[in-house]
């Protein structure tokens, strides 16, 4: 076992510290001493767990302890304390540093090359508060080679307090997640950090954001204002999400998700395969549907959606088999649009399938004009009075421009009124009394026909039904009983 041991920090890379330990004991890099101990480097510098394993054997240290600082690297991706990343979101390579922690670390041989450094999301130092200076050399594993054992860049203070989001991966990193709530301790880093600079860069630069192209001072920004709203919950996000869609500069009836949400749905839809992006993908599946009128069978984010939650004006034109311009008129007098709607903001709506599935059943099931007397079993004279009068209510309201043209019924509404009938008891041929239809007893003085039918389906007055004939013709009143109390009043 070597001796003597130096401190292993918990801050620092594994890769950092196998170079510090080997400067001390043979004065040259990390590789002599892995070679002395029959560690490949390459292995060693990818995290494999054989040869962090081999490495703790032969300098006394805990094996899970190091494991939790060295970054496994594959081939297309890596993975760190259990968690799948890309290559890019975390690197054991020495890319950036802060010159006031070196300053405080002494010679070059005992620089530390810091574990939150290497995430790609992290611009400033978390103790410091100044930028992080480059280091010009990506490939080397320990800031002693990556600065030529010289600092050449002054520290740089950052504008503004430090972003939340440093010290929520600060406090992550050191196990201290117990404040933490549980929609983020349900997800990777990764997922958190990925989610919130991509909501914030596109709230901040637009649908079109180049996140890559963000300096500094973009690119910290947009996710703190990311991760300001995805700490809060999936509630936050779904505003975050209604205000992206808003602020779209899409305004085609046809555009799709991806101009209206512009990089955020590309980064879920291609981007991001390579490891799961956590709940964001649901959230933005979910509000896609809620918000756009989906085909069936069409795959949203990788899951194909299997029944219809909204519709365009397009496509419920088509359902219910009216044109376009006659529907919109028809939306707008029922309170569906509104009545100052443009031609284009009408087919950019869309109208949720469940409260408007109704109106399409009752317009492929309606009945015109024409046939609803023999439907009520009622003379044409009674349906145009009851029509009249507002009793029979047509689907589309009887005022304004184009009501009078193709006059449908409600299959349901007509079909109710004659439930109503349908309940009235039989008469009884034995039955004493001068029972006739209520036409007859309209005649003889009881009152108007609409007002004694009104009053008959509310109840509030006797009347039975002859069951040799049919809805409205098969009611019969007792008229002397209905005129005597009319006199008396």
């Amino acid at each position: 076992m070597l001796w003597p041991s130096l401190a292993f920090d918990p801050h620092e890379t594994l890769a950092s510290y196998a170079d510090r330990l080997s400067m001390f004991h043979t004065g040259r890099g990390m590789e002599r001493l892995l070679r002395d101990n029959g560690i490949n480097t390459g292995h060693f510098v990818s995290g494999h767990t054989d040869a962090v394993s081999m490495f703790a054997e032969a300098t006394g240290h805990d094996a899970e302890a190091l494991l939790q600082n060295a970054i496994r690297v594959y081939q297309r991706g890596g993975e760190f304390r259990g968690e799948a990343i890309t290559k890019a979101f975390l690197q054991p390579q020495a890319r950036g540093y802060c010159p006031m922690c070196l300053e405080e670390d002494g010679g070059s041989t005992d620089w530390r090359f810091r574990l939150i450094w290497g995430f790609r999301h992290v611009q400033r130092c978390d103790r410091h508060d100044v930028w992080l200076a480059a280091t010009g050399n990506p490939s080397a594993n320990c800031l002693r080679v990556a600065l030529n054992e010289a600092p050449e860049v002054a520290p740089a203070d950052a504008a503004e307090e430090a972003p939340a989001y440093l010290g929520w991966l600060a406090k992550r990193l050191a196990g201290a997640d117990s404040d933490e709530c549980l929609w983020l301790q349900d997800q990777t880093l990764e997922q958190v950090l990925a989610a919130s600079e991509m909501i914030g860069g596109v709230l901040q630069h637009g649908h079109q954001v180049r996140l890559r192209s963000l300096s500094q001072v973009e690119a910290e920004e947009a996710t703190d204002i990311g991760f300001s709203i995805y700490s809060d919950g999936p509630e936050a996000v779904e505003e975050a999400l209604d205000t992206t869609r808003q602020t779209s500069p899409a305004t085609a009836v046809q555009a799709g998700p991806l101009a209206h949400y512009g990089k955020l749905f590309d980064w879920l839809e291609r981007r991001c395969n390579a490891i799961d992006p956590g709940p964001i993908r649901d959230l933005l599946r979910d509000h896609i549907v809620r918000h756009s009128a989906v085909e069936p069978g069409t795959k949203v984010l990788g899951v194909e959606i299997t029944e219809r939650r909204y519709h365009t004006l397009y496509s419920l034109s088509a359902e219910v088999g009216i044109d376009r311009p006659r529907l919109a008129r028809l939306l707008k007098k029922l309170g569906e649009i509104p009545a100052d709607a443009t031609e284009v903001e009408c087919g950019n709506r869309v109208f949720e399938a469940a409260t408007t599935l109704p109106m399409v059943e009752a317009f492929k099931t309606a009945i015109p004009l024409r046939d609803v007397p023999d439907y009520l079993g009622a003379s044409k004279r009674q349906f145009e009075t009851l029509y009249r009068e507002g009793v029979v209510q047509p689907l589309v309201p009887s005022s304004g421009r184009g009501s009078v043209r193709n006059v449908v019924f409600g299959r349901c509404h007509l079909d109710e009124m004659l439930e109503k009938i349908a309940r009235l008891p039989e008469i009884e041929d034995a039955r004493s009394g001068d029972f006739h239809s209520i036409s007859y007893a309209s005649q003889r003085g009881a009152g108007c026909f609409e007002l004694l039918f009104a009053e008959i389906l509310e109840g509030r007055i006797e009347a039975f039904r002859n069951p040799e004939r049919t809805g409205i013709g098969s009611i019969v009143v007792d008229v002397a009983q209905l005129v005597g109390v009319k006199t008396a009043a």
